[in-house]
């Protein structure tokens, strides 16, 4: 039984004791168990788990608190099939995915100096961290692309 500071037995202290450690134990599954996952199904991924990621990737922290990074949600074949052709990560199998969560920086929430080379890669990271455990959590397979576009010569 857990005592409370003044030694007293405290059955109220112990089952929130045992709450946390549930919890810790329950996302420390989640991390052990996301991994990158390229190879995709043709099923396609519901509306419903594609809105509560875009809603979970809102309420991640970002520098400053400026959410200047936002999620668009890529489902249409030709939009995918221009990404695997431009991404530099993602050539070859980004567009067998169901769904892409692109990350968009906004240039103007990043102000200071040189900070557009990479906040938006910062913040990102942090997004792409949390929708990959919430991807996880939700039953889905995710990976995640080199974001830079590829140098296209004429």
């Amino acid at each position: 039984m857990t005592r409370s500071s003044e030694g007293v037995e405290d059955k109220y202290q112990e089952r929130y004791v045992k709450h946390q450690e549930r919890k810790k134990k329950v996302l420390i599954d989640i991390m052990k168990e996301r991994h990158s996952n390229r190879m995709f199904g043709d099923q396609e991924v519901e509306a419903e788990k594609l809105d509560e990621l875009v809603k979970l990737a809102e309420l991640c922290p970002s520098s400053c608190d400026r959410q200047g990074v936002r999620v668009k949600v890529i489902t249409d074949r030709d939009q995918k099939a221009l990404l695997g052709g431009v991404l530099v990560g993602g050539v070859g199998w980004i567009h067998r995915a169901p769904a892409i969560l692109l990350l968009i920086g906004d240039p103007v929430a990043y102000k200071a100096g040189d900070e557009i080379k990479f906040m938006p890669y910062l913040d990102g990271g942090v997004i792409v961290q949390q929708l990959g455990l919430a991807a996880t959590a939700m039953g889905l397979h995710s990976a995640f692309a080199n974001p830079n576009i590829r140098d296209i010569k004429a």
